[in-house]
């Protein structure tokens, strides 16, 4: 019983560190930028960079837990986040260095968290699944929401520096759940040999999986960066677009817990995908009418926050849904987020060139609209077929 309980409070403590760190950043890069005289155009790297971390390390997180276990890797993870957190705030080289350190950190726990809930709870992947999406998803909220009013209050570097808090409460709990033989041995058992998994790259199925999952990410990661600066540019406040981020973080709490379970009781995923399909479509057509409406860019928040978070939880737990072991979904996720982060860290950097280039935000509105059709197929494609082995 307190194995379970354990490895449940880490799950939704992973999930709290998940975005939390780059979440807090978009709506104070204008104070990053002042303090160490960057240009413009390099703002949009500083998603892209942790994007470009996630697709170099994730293929090898698979082999990592394989060697050393699932929690040890989780552990080199989290104090790789929490050295990256404290340091990058004090210059332009430590914050390249602090970025890339958390980008390579959350790379790991991005793969391993569908492992996670796979190896210890097998017969509640949906719910598991809610539960550190739920997490992922209130934190970075939070940290979206009021990284910009606090930042005004205490300075952008002792805002980003507290947020180590939440990896040294991660970390106390991984050594005490260490300290179990029992989880230990799970988190090293192994299923399948490993030259089977490299096969995965040959199965339609995980392509299509990989380009849904990046996609999604190119999604996310670019409306996370520009949003504020979009609603700024529509006449709205810089601490009213931070919060109308946090609104769109938060106002995807409830399919945070809805969409993995319900994606785990449905046999095919089709009513799914279209509705995320909508949700896209009507949030991103929103943002073309340049308006200075408080009430209507809230609308356009809670459509783009149930989408991100719909088509980022449907990624996450068909990961799992769609193989038949832990060292499947092993293989599958850290496929699917290598390509699919390669193909999301375009995403924030073009934006930002397109918008240097017209002058307008719409061009990239567009491209982001024909990019959710793209996804769609793709979805639709993956409901074909049961199992990525099968």
């Amino acid at each position: 019983m307190l194995i379970q309980s354990l490895t449940l409070l880490l799950i939704i403590l992973i999930g709290a560190n998940l975005r939390t760190p780059l979440t807090a950043v978009p709506p104070i890069l204008n104070n990053i930028s002042s303090s160490f005289n960057l240009p413009t155009w390099f703002l949009g790297s500083m998603t892209t960079i942790p994007l470009l971390c996630f697709a170099i390390i994730s293929p090898f997180v698979s082999q990592l837990s394989r060697k050393f276990g699932i929690l040890t890797t989780i552990t080199i993870a989290i104090i790789g986040l929490l050295i990256g957190s404290l340091f990058r705030v004090y210059s332009f080289p430590t914050l390249l260095v602090g970025t890339l350190l958390i980008g390579s950190s959350i790379a790991i726990l991005n793969v391993l968290s569908p492992v996670l809930v796979a190896k210890f709870y097998p017969h509640k992947i949906g719910l598991m699944t809610s539960a550190y999406t739920f997490s992922m998803t209130i934190f970075s909220a939070l940290s979206a929401g009021f990284s910009a009013p606090l930042s005004a209050r205490i300075g952008w570097k002792s805002t980003l520096q507290w947020l180590v808090v939440i990896p040294v409460i991660t970390l106390l709990v991984l050594f005490w759940q260490r300290d179990s033989k029992k989880a230990n041995h799970l988190s090293n058992k192994s299923f399948v040999p490993a030259e089977q998994l490299k096969s995965i790259w040959h199965q339609p199925l995980a392509w299509y999986l990989t380009f849904y999952m990046g996609l999604q990410s190119f999604l996310f990661y670019t409306i996370l960066t520009w949003l504020p600066s979009i609603f700024v540019a529509h006449g709205i406040s810089q601490n009213q677009s931070s919060f109308l981020l946090g609104l769109m973080q938060l106002s995807s709490l409830p399919v945070a817990y809805l969409i993995p379970n319900l994606a785990s009781h449905l046999k095919k995923q089709t009513f799914l995908i279209w509705m995320i399909f909508c949700l896209f479509i009507f949030g991103f057509s929103g943002l073309l009418f340049k308006t200075s409406s408080l009430f209507f860019a809230a609308i356009i928040c809670i459509l783009l926050g149930f989408a991100t978070n719909s088509a980022f939880c449907l990624s996450m737990v068909l990961f799992s849904l769609k193989t038949n072991n832990p060292d499947e979904t092993s293989a599958m996720s850290g496929m699917a987020q290598s390509i699919g982060y390669l193909v999301a860290s375009i995403g924030p950097v073009l934006s930002g060139i397109m918008h240097s280039l017209t002058n307008s935000w719409n061009l990239v509105i567009l491209m982001l609209l024909a990019l959710v059709i793209i996804q769609t197929i793709f979805g639709l494609m993956i409901d074909k077929k049961k199992t990525v082995f099968g």
